[in-house]
């Protein structure tokens, strides 16, 4: 990537062999969401000193979309789309979203989750431990930036995690048409 240049970002269908690849990469997502969230949630690691993201292969069973984030050709990261409900109505959720460290700050996130959002159309959520205050801003920032601000935030309880609370994040894509 050119110093100063918008990297030239594409979501790319990620198979079955890329599930590897993003196994690898969720050690370092989990990683920094350990980080952003400990001291307040305690996040125990595994006997081998890596926090264990559990097993993220249902991602890749048919109606979800699992993709990876390439910038300028690069591996940036991952980006997992599924049907995980937390509120009622909704067509796509943001399973997982990832860009390494080295790639961030320079609008490949924004990017990749604008696209993401585009391509599908229809009612999201988006959601984030309440803690990462880092990921809250990033996602508010580019929801509002999507949505011209239009979207709804709220913290809900997340049945599928013990009623652990998450920021909840919805909109409609593409911005200003109604729901189906």
């Amino acid at each position: 990537m050119a110093e100063g240049a918008d990297p030239d970002v594409v979501l790319v269908a990620a198979g079955r062999e890329d599930l590897p690849l993003v196994a690898a990469l969720s050690r370092f997502y989990v990683y920094d969401i350990a980080r952003a969230v400990t001291p307040a949630l305690d996040w125990p690691l595994t006997r081998d000193w890596l926090y264990d993201p559990g097993d993220w292969s249902f991602y890749w069973d048919e109606g979800n979309h699992p993709f990876l984030i390439e910038a300028d050709g690069r591996i940036a990261g991952f980006c997992l789309i599924d049907h995980r409900a937390i509120v009622e109505t909704f067509d796509w959720n943001m399973g997982q979203f990832f860009v390494l460290g080295t790639m961030t700050g320079r609008g490949i996130g924004r990017s990749a989750a604008c696209q993401a959002f585009a391509r599908f159309p229809g009612l999201w959520q988006v959601t984030q431990v309440p803690e990462n205050l880092q990921a809250v801003a990033f996602w508010r920032a580019t929801i509002s930036g999507f949505t011209g601000g239009r979207f709804e935030e709220r913290v809900l309880p997340d049945p599928q995690e013990e009623g652990d609370l998450r920021n909840v994040m919805t909109f409609i894509s593409p911005p200003g048409s109604s729901p189906a």
